[in-house]
């Protein structure tokens, strides 16, 4: 299993960076989660076609998570894509999301693949996609709006994102993660609804945690001086995420 940052900048993207976004990628298939800024260029990059992305999972629904799907879709359908596209998002915002394919008018370009809105609900944690030797399942996190983070377990190995979120009881839960990547929006000011990077290493339990990839960030904080000042055990294990890096689970 591959885990590619698509993107990784706070909100207010960055002057390098595209908003938080991810391609989890096994032997047949790729799931991308959330969308933000030049999907169709950045799998190119890769060398991977539209055609693999078989789900988009939105964590929420907040603007830098969910802007990108309508290049997307253009995309998938200049490539004369056939197959099922599945896009999961809460119950809560099923109407809206449909509503807004409508706007797009999304059936109106003639397009050959059906475009399935699923559900799930956010404060409930559940298995919403699995495959031969990996099993995906969302879990709520803290914001501001009804928003999951993403868990990933592939042939045992644990990945984890926490989305956006203030630091989550439901992570801190979770007996063994080999990556969590998780959003770091500031070094060391606290911000509501988010996780400063001081807040972060302080919460989770570090035994339990083998790396760690910051996203979710914002230009010009001191990351570095904060990562500087933490027990070395605690600093080893944590990098700063990096545009279109992969990771391999």
């Amino acid at each position: 299993m591959d885990i590619t940052l698509m993107g990784t900048a706070s909100a207010a993207s960055g002057a390098g960076r595209d908003n938080t976004y991810l391609l989890l990628q096994n032997d047949t298939d790729c799931t991308m989660v959330d969308v933000g800024g030049n999907p169709l260029g950045k799998l190119k990059q890769l060398q991977i076609s539209s055609h693999q992305v078989k789900r988009v999972v939105f964590t929420h629904l907040h603007i830098d998570h969910i802007y990108g799907l309508p290049s997307l879709l253009w995309g998938m359908w200049l490539d004369q894509r056939t197959e099922p596209l599945d896009i999961y998002c809460d119950e809560e915002g099923r109407e809206w999301l449909e509503q807004w394919l409508d706007h797009l008018k999304v059936t109106q370009w003639a397009i050959r693949f059906e475009v399935r809105v699923m559900t799930y609900t956010w404060e409930k944690p559940s298995v919403i996609a699995e495959g031969k030797d990996w099993t995906m399942s969302v879990f709520p996190s803290r914001h501001s709006v009804p928003t999951v983070g993403v868990k990933m377990v592939h042939e045992g190995k644990v990945m984890v994102y926490s989305s956006d979120t203030m630091v989550n009881p439901e992570i801190k839960k979770i007996s063994n993660i080999d990556l969590l990547i998780h959003e770091a929006t500031t070094a060391h000011k606290k911000l509501e609804f988010h996780t400063s990077l001081k807040e972060l290493a302080g919460f989770y339990n570090w035994s339990a945690v083998e790396r760690v990839t910051l996203v979710h960030m914002t230009d010009n904080e001191p990351y570095m001086e904060v990562l500087g000042q933490l027990p070395e055990e605690i600093h080893r294990k944590i990098t700063v995420g990096q545009e279109l890096t992969t990771v391999t689970l």
